[in-house]
């Protein structure tokens, strides 16, 4: 099992994956209110990442290569940002609400670790809730393309080894 360290690096690299994917795609995205969603949770996690680094005083912590990848992919799939707010919802932050709950057996000792961890599941949920606030007054997508797209970011994270989460010591 990871040391509460090693599990909070490992957190930090997939918050500020995160943080970094969101931002990258949010001024690329086409409509108005992804973007203001979008931007909004990239700050979220850059807040968290931020804490975990201070925490941590680490400055060369690679955010996970998956979650970069997959965010990217969406942006470009769909420039409206359905995409990356479904890569959020049902890729990335189911994956990464799996990976807050395995971690908190690793860091239970570590109280202020522990504190950053529920800090993290709480982001995490709220980021999730976001989306589908956010998406609630919109058309549902029936193209075949973009469903085929969808499944591709999943495929992705799984073909990476990260089908039910992304660990907690990769």
């Amino acid at each position: 099992m990871a040391s509460p360290r090693e599990t909070l690096e490992h957190l930090l690299a997939c918050c500020d994956a995160m943080y970094r994917g969101l931002g990258e795609c949010a001024p690329r995205l086409s409509n108005d209110g992804y973007v203001v969603a979008v931007y909004e949770m990239g700050r979220s996690f850059g807040s968290l990442a931020l804490a975990m680094r201070e925490f941590l005083g680490a400055d060369d912590v690679k955010p996970l290569a998956v979650i970069l990848e997959v965010l990217d992919r969406a942006w470009r799939a769909d420039e409206s940002g359905a995409m990356t707010l479904y890569a959020v919802a049902h890729v990335l932050g189911p994956r990464l609400l799996v990976s807050l709950r395995d971690a908190r057996e690793a860091v239970a000792e570590e109280p202020a670790v522990a504190a950053l961890v529920e800090r993290a599941s709480g982001v995490c949920l709220d980021q999730v809730l976001k989306v589908a606030a956010v998406a609630k007054d919109q058309p549902e997508i029936d193209d075949p393309e973009w469903q085929h797209e969808a499944k591709g970011l999943v495929a992705t994270v799984e073909s990476s080894g990260n089908a039910e989460s992304f660990g907690i010591s990769h």
